[in-house]
């Protein structure tokens, strides 16, 4: 690698990972794993869905209660808040739960055909003694499509989406906006195939897949990332940003606190599956500086957990930053891994990262 291509992607890198530092993490996730049970699934749930917040106590939702765990990593778990029922159907098959980044507000998922619920965190009762989150007094109800989300700041919320048979979709909702009107503009369109999973990086980037292509664009798993101006412009998938690769269906997504993409579903078509796929911070740091797509086949690039050991696993994803704990989900059993405190020298990593460049050489 030259000295000018090692600057551009030092410099990349960097960007992508904002404050934190390399990713020394992704070398030590899968060392072990904490296995816990969640919250059994409440009725009309198949599954639970789940996020850390900024306290380190996981909050989950399951049939139509929220539940939060009595200390971090205790995986004691109580129920603190009840979903109007009126608005949900009584229920929620929960697709997502996803914390604001500053902490303040919670977005549920309640699933197909029923609204996104959005409500502080104050909001939550205390252990046993669950609040009612009654629409229009304690919680907003949006009836918008959903199937997975992210904050983008405080106030606006990234929502995948689409209509069976339909190109999927990426939308921004304003929370803040009227429930009964609410502002939610396309900011990604034209996905060719199923939504999929959702985020953003410390810059701002948006990064999102095909969850299930339609044979017309890109395959299923195509993960590909658009810049701020891009996306808040109006970006269509298939034509703009940058491919990132293909990793199972990108159902789920999320960032750890090193910059490292976590990213989950299967793509069983080609049986890319049984595994929550890691991709390293400075792998995307190359991608962002124009230099290609990951090696998925490079275990530097793309590190694979299994954590049942038996390759069948469909895995979602979760995150603790206070902790560093990495949650693979697989229904109402996680698996939580955390990395050992790094204690190997930027130089160090960054001699092993250049050394095995071979793609870009």
């Amino acid at each position: 690698m030259t000295g000018l291509r090692a600057c551009v992607v030092a410099s990349a890198v960097c960007c992508a990972l904002g404050a934190s530092g390399w990713a020394d993490a992704f070398n030590e996730y899968g060392g072990s794993f904490r296995a816990f049970a969640t919250p059994p699934k409440g009725s009309g749930s198949f599954g639970v869905a789940g996020a850390a917040l900024p306290d380190g106590r996981l909050v989950m939702v399951t049939g139509n209660s929220v539940f939060l765990e009595s200390a971090p990593g205790s995986a004691q778990f109580a129920p603190v808040a009840r979903l109007d029922a009126s608005r949900t159907g009584g229920s929620t098959d929960p697709s997502f739960l996803s914390v604001s980044p500053d902490g303040s507000r919670i977005a549920v998922g309640a699933g197909f055909g029923k609204p996104v619920a959005v409500f502080a965190t104050g909001a939550l009762g205390t252990p046993d003694d669950p609040t009612d989150l009654t629409a229009g007094s304690v919680a907003d109800y949006f009836a918008v499509g959903h199937y997975d989300a992210a904050w983008y700041d405080n106030r606006r919320l990234a929502i995948t989406g689409g209509d069976l048979g339909s190109p999927a979709f990426v939308s921004l909702l304003d929370t803040e906006s009227d429930p009964d009107s609410p502002v939610n503009d396309l900011v990604i369109t034209g996905i060719a195939g199923a939504s999929a999973g959702v985020a953003f990086d410390s810059a701002g980037r948006l990064y999102t897949s095909n969850g299930y292509a339609d044979g017309s664009g890109s395959d299923t798993g195509s993960i590909r990332v658009f810049g701020p101006a891009d996306w808040m412009a109006g970006a269509d998938f298939e034509t703009a940003g940058l491919l990132v690769g293909d990793v199972l269906s990108g159902s789920s997504m999320r960032f750890d606190r090193d910059g490292n993409l976590l990213v989950g579903g299967g793509d069983f078509g080609v049986f890319d599956a049984g595994y929550l796929g890691v991709i390293h911070a400075d792998a995307i740091g190359e991608v962002l500086a124009g230099l290609g797509p990951i090696d998925t086949g490079d275990p530097s690039d793309l590190k694979r957990l299994d954590p049942r050991g038996d390759g069948f696993g469909y895995f979602g994803s979760a995150y603790n930053p206070l902790t560093g704990e990495l949650y693979v989900t697989d229904g109402e059993t996680w698996y939580a891994t955390i990395p050992v405190p790094a204690s190997v020298a930027l130089l160090a990593v960054a001699g092993v990262r250049a050394a095995r460049r071979r793609r870009h050489a």
